[in-house]
C-alpha cells in the first residue's frame, strides 16, 4: 500500500472555515495524471495541488494544479496556499536572513511558468502571502450584448456599469470575463443561468463570469469582520464544474487588478481590497495590486492570509 501525505488549508482568510479550501499533496512522484485527477475528485475542493521536487534551478518546487475536472496551468488560491503550506510545515525552511527580513521567497514551477510568492513571517510563522503573475494581462472583448450577459447572471442590462468599464475578457494565466456592475446589491442578486451561459459564453475564450462592484461605502453590517472595509465585492462563477461558484479566486482577481489598472489614469502602484465568497458563507479577503508605467500594466500581484486546517495520510 502506498501512502501520500496531505495538508489542507483555508486560503485568502485568517479565520477558520472561511476562505477557499485547498488540499496540498506530497509524495505523488510517478503517479499517472489520471490518479492525480482521481485524488482531486476525492477531496472535491475547487482545486488541489501536488508538490514535487523542482525541475528548474530557479524554482523552489514543481507544482501541478487540478480541479475535480481538469489540470490548470495556473490558479491563484492554490499558488498562495501551497506556498503557505510549504513554509508552515517546514518543507521549505526560512534562512536566518529570511527571519531577519520577516519574509521568505518561494518560487513555484507551474504549467504557466515560474510563479514567485513572497510569504510574510511573524516569528518564523507564515501569515500573509503575495504572488506575482507569470503572465501580464491580455484583454479581449468578445460579447457586447449587455442583455445577453444580463441573462447569464439573471440581472438587468441596467445593472452593468458600461462605458470604459464594459464587460471584457482578461487573462493573467486563466481567462475570466470581467463584469462590472453598479452595486454590491447587484453582485449579491446575481444568479447564474446555466442555459443562458451555454448559449452566450460556453465557447468563448473567457467563458467564466466574474461579477464585481466598487462598494462605495455600502452597508457592511452583515459582513464578517475580516472582510469589512473592502473596496470591491465580487463573485466568481465556474459553470460546468463540480464547484460552480468559487469563494476566493486568485486568478480572477489578478485579472481584475489588470483590468482596473488599465483604466486608472495614473502611473505607479494601484491597490484594492476585494471581498469574495460572502454569498457562499465563506467570506474571503484578497489584496490586489498592479504596477502601471506610461499607461501600461507592468506587474500584477495578489495577496492574502492562509491558515493550515488539517493534515493526514491518503492510502492508495
Amino acid at each position: 500500500m502506498r501512502q501520500l501525505r496531505y495538508v489542507t488549508a483555508d486560503v485568502f482568510t485568517s479565520v477558520p472555515f472561511t476562505g477557499n479550501q485547498l488540499a496540498v499533496v506530497f509524495g505523488a512522484e510517478g503517479l499517472p495524471t489520471e490518479t492525480l485527477q482521481a485524488i482531486t475528485r476525492e477531496f472535491n475542493y475547487a482545486e488541489s495541488t501536488f508538490v514535487f521536487a523542482p525541475e528548474r534551478p530557479d524554482t523552489t518546487r514543481r507544482v501541478r494544479i487540478f480541479t475535480p475536472e481538469l489540470e490548470l496551468p495556473f490558479a491563484g488560491h492554490p499558488t498562495l496556499g501551497t506556498a503557505h503550506v510549504l513554509v508552515a510545515t517546514g518543507e521549505v525552511a526560512p534562512t536566518a536572513d529570511d527571519l531577519a527580513r520577516g519574509a521568505i521567497s518561494v518560487v513555484l514551477g507551474e504549467n504557466v511558468g515560474p510563479v514567485p510568492v513572497r510569504v510574510q513571517l511573524d516569528g518564523g510563522v507564515p501569515t500573509h502571502g503575495q504572488f506575482t503573475t507569470a503572465k501580464l494581462p491580455e484583454e479581449r472583448v468578445e460579447v457586447t450584448d449587455l442583455d445577453a450577459l444580463a441573462r447569464v447572471l439573471s440581472l438587468s442590462a441596467d445593472d452593468f456599469v458600461g462605458g470604459a468599464h464594459a464587460p471584457t475578457g482578461v487573462d493573467c494565466g486563466v481567462p475570466w470575463l470581467m463584469l462590472p456592475v453598479k452595486s454590491a446589491e447587484a453582485v449579491a442578486r446575481a444568479r447564474l443561468d446555466h442555459v443562458a451561459w451555454a448559449e452566450v459564453l460556453r465557447d468563448r475564450w473567457a467563458a467564466w463570469p466574474f461579477v464585481f462592484a466598487m462598494t462605495r461605502g455600502d452597508d457592511e453590517a452583515a459582513l464578517a469582520p475580516h472582510v469589512r472595509g473592502c473596496d470591491i465585492r465580487a463573485r466568481a462563477f465556474v459553470p460546468g464544474s463540480t464547484v460552480p461558484e468559487d469563494p476566493a479566486t486568485g486568478s480572477a482577481n489578478a485579472c481584475l487588478a489588470g483590468y482596473l489598472a488599465a483604466r486608472t489614469p495614473r502611473d505607479g502602484t494601484v491597490r484594492w481590497e476585494v471581498a469574495q465568497g460572502v454569498e457562499m458563507g465563506r467570506p474571503s479577503r484578497l489584496s490586489i495590486e498592479a504596477d502601471v508605467q506610461q499607461g501600461a500594466v507592468r506587474a500584477v500581484r495578489v495577496g492574502g492570509a492562509s491558515i493550515v486546517m488539517c493534515e493526514g495520510t491518503l492510502r492508495l
